[in-house]
């Protein structure tokens, strides 16, 4: 193999790569011979068919897998003998057509064009200082709470006078459905509550229902979703023929012990101790979030290096895509958007690179700290993707298994939380006790410009190599 650097500017390689002739000859035969025992030809013994005949029916796209395999491979052995690793895969171009190259019997030569991974000197960890911030649950979280419960979960009553039914009363109701004149199975029920608004039943059955009085019989128009649970109904239009029984309407539940039962609870007491637990959960999780954005700003802010633009522009297209699809469903354009679209393209990429400049420095930490997944965290995020999908866990797990860059995704935030662990672990950290509403506030003001170049203040010599 011969190599010749054309470009080195920046993070930006660009090499020619020289395949001497014999080495793709010789990973060619050995493809034929390996054909040769395999093949079940007609006419011939199993592993008695002729070489030159192999050659003859595959011997052409033999050639193209051998060439495409020492590509591979040569590729490869050029960026690890120079201990550089691309950013995103690098780019291929054979220097003469596939159809020459396979036709001569020449060297192949091609050229490999890529972004490489900068070099990132680490600060030392031990020199960062982080304040944590803590918030314990108060007495007026606890009430709070306990006024949302109650008007989540109300009781229902007659109204003093008769009158229609509005949205969020609760209507005791007959219903029979058919399709086609023909009743169908799960299409009927006697005495069933359904809350107008709740969005239980499907379509818009329930805002049918608004209007009608105790008594009133309506026939009710629906159709069936896509992807519904019974593939006999999918898309589907059916005719619900509905009696309305009683209305009730909604009244504030007092908190008591019988809303507390009415919950599963033992007491109130142990209802407002359930909730207290909850709250400091919640707490925990969004101190965690602080805790690792500060972390993560001080990082970004105290290294030095250069973005590979490939990156940038990888992530910057997903959000740009991901807006466009919610503008879409939402059935709206960017000029229904409070700012102008080069404003946002403008804050996106500057998203972009801080997202890139922190995954980079997660993934050199990482790699510099021997920080790996082990079989518990990736059964960890199998198991919380398959709770997304009831029934669907057989096709998720081999999903997943068959698709690298899939898992790499889903095991993504854990490995990050395990390298934000073991930084944490050394770092001067120190709880700050702070209110709920200083917790849970928003940030409100825009990533600031981060050049492709990161700020000009240099690291820390002391190396963080190892832990």
């Amino acid at each position: 193999m011969k190599v010749k650097e054309k470009k080195s500017k920046g993070l930006k390689r660009e090499f020619t790569i020289q395949i001497e002739f014999k080495e793709i000859s010789s990973l060619r035969e050995a493809k034929l011979k390996e054909i040769a025992l395999k093949s079940k030809i007609s006419g011939f013994r199993p592993g008695k068919v002729p070489i030159s005949h192999v050659d003859k029916m595959y011997g052409k796209d033999v050639t193209v897998e051998a060439i495409e395999e020492k590509v591979t491979e040569t590729s490869k052995a050029v960026l690890e003998e120079r201990g550089l690793r691309a950013a995103v895969s690098p780019q291929i171009n054979m220097n003469e057509e596939m159809e020459k190259i396979i036709n001569s019997e020449e060297d192949v030569e091609y050229t490999m064009s890529c972004e490489v991974l900068p070099d990132i000197e680490i600060i030392d960890f031990k020199k960062i200082k982080l304040e944590n911030p803590v918030a314990e649950p108060q007495k007026k979280d606890i009430d709070d709470a306990l006024a949302y419960i109650s008007e989540q979960n109300p009781d229902y009553t007659k109204p003093k006078k008769k009158r229609v039914a509005k949205e969020w009363d609760r209507l005791n109701i007959n219903y029979v459905g058919s399709i086609d004149g023909e009743n169908f199975e799960g299409g009927a029920a006697d005495k069933a509550d359904i809350i107008l608004g709740s969005k239980t039943f499907i379509g818009n059955f329930e805002e049918q229902l608004l209007g009608t009085s105790e008594g009133d019989k309506k026939n009710i128009k629906v159709k069936f979703p896509e992807n519904y649970q019974n593939k006999d109904l999918e898309n589907k239009n059916a005719i619900f023929e509905v009696e309305v029984n009683e209305i009730y309407e909604p009244k504030k539940a007092k908190v008591d012990e019988n809303l507390a039962k009415r919950l599963g609870q033992e007491s109130l007491e142990t209802l407002k101790d359930t909730l207290s637990d909850q709250i400091k959960k919640d707490f925990d999780q969004a101190s965690r979030i602080r805790l690792k954005d500060g972390l993560f700003d001080y990082l970004e802010k105290n290294h030095n290096f250069e973005l590979p633009n490939s990156l940038v522009d990888q992530e910057y297209d997903q959000m740009w895509h991901q807006l466009e699809h919610q503008l879409e469903e939402q059935k709206k354009s960017l000029n229904d958007l409070e700012l102008k679209e080069d404003q946002i393209k403008t804050n996106y990429r500057e998203i972009a690179e801080k997202r890139i400049s922190i995954g980079l420095l997660v993934a050199e930490i990482g790699r510099l700290n021997k920080i790996e997944l082990d079989n518990n965290d990736i059964n960890i995020a199998l198991q919380k993707e398959m709770q997304r999908y009831p029934g669907q866990e057989n096709e998720i797990i081999k999903y997943y298994q068959n698709n690298a860059e899939a898992m790499r995704g889903l095991t993504a935030p854990i490995y990050e939380d395990k390298v934000v662990d073991y930084v944490l672990s050394k770092v001067d950290l120190k709880d700050k006790k702070i209110t709920r509403e200083d917790l849970f506030e928003t940030k409100k003001d825009i990533p600031k410009k981060t050049n492709t170049k990161k700020n000009t203040k240099k690291p820390d010599k002391n190396k963080e190599k190892k832990g």
